[in-house]
């Protein structure tokens, strides 16, 4: 019995290959926008990546302003001025497939933990710089894939104000010390004129 025209013959006998959904999740990952290129996502020192992961799944930004204020009459209040405070920056990191991908995964973001270096974080659209880890937290659970280890690992911007520069600095052979400690009280003999 043959096929009615327009429809394409059935495959019997052949294999079928189909899309691999980590491998499109991953691809910006690995390769960027083009092979070779580097990831575009991720937590980086010095252009080079420190979590390693198959995948950036989530990325969340936060920016709060503190505005000051004062009461004045009949309840009402004043604003008198608004600071920038430091923004926060939250990466959700997934990794996959194997236990040693897991295991890669969660080394590496336990290895910027702890540290006090200054980090940046990139994504295609913006490059957040000079942020640390403040805090990390992973779980697996069965209805994300057991075999998946997702990490959420918060980060904080660190402000670095009044660097000094001492390249031309004075010698500090001429400087006068000044006393800076406890001093000691001495005794004055003085002759007190005798009133007569």
């Amino acid at each position: 019995m043959g096929l009615p025209a327009g429809v394409p013959a059935l495959l019997f006998g052949q294999v079928v290959s189909f899309i691999d959904p980590t491998g499109i999740l991953t691809a910006d990952t690995f390769i960027g926008y083009g092979f070779g290129e580097p990831p575009l996502w991720g937590v980086f020192l010095n252009g080079v990546p420190v979590v390693i992961a198959d995948t950036v799944t989530d990325l969340g930004y936060n920016q709060d302003w503190a505005v000051a204020d004062y009461p004045v009459e009949r309840g009402g209040f004043e604003s008198y001025d608004k600071v920038n405070l430091p923004y926060r920056i939250r990466v959700q990191f997934v990794s996959g497939g194997s236990e040693g991908n897991r295991q890669a995964l969660l080394d590496s973001v336990a290895a910027i933990a702890d540290q006090l270096t200054l980090y940046d974080v990139i994504t295609p659209e913006a490059v957040y710089i000079g942020v640390n880890v403040e805090h990390y937290d992973y779980r697996r659970a069965a209805r994300n894939g057991i075999g998946l280890m997702i990490i959420d690992v918060h980060l904080l911007e660190i402000r670095e104000d009044g660097v000094s520069n001492f390249q031309n600095t004075a010698s500090p052979a001429s400087f006068q010390a000044s006393p800076a400690g406890n001093v000691q009280s001495q005794s004055t003999t003085q002759a007190v004129p005798q009133v007569t």
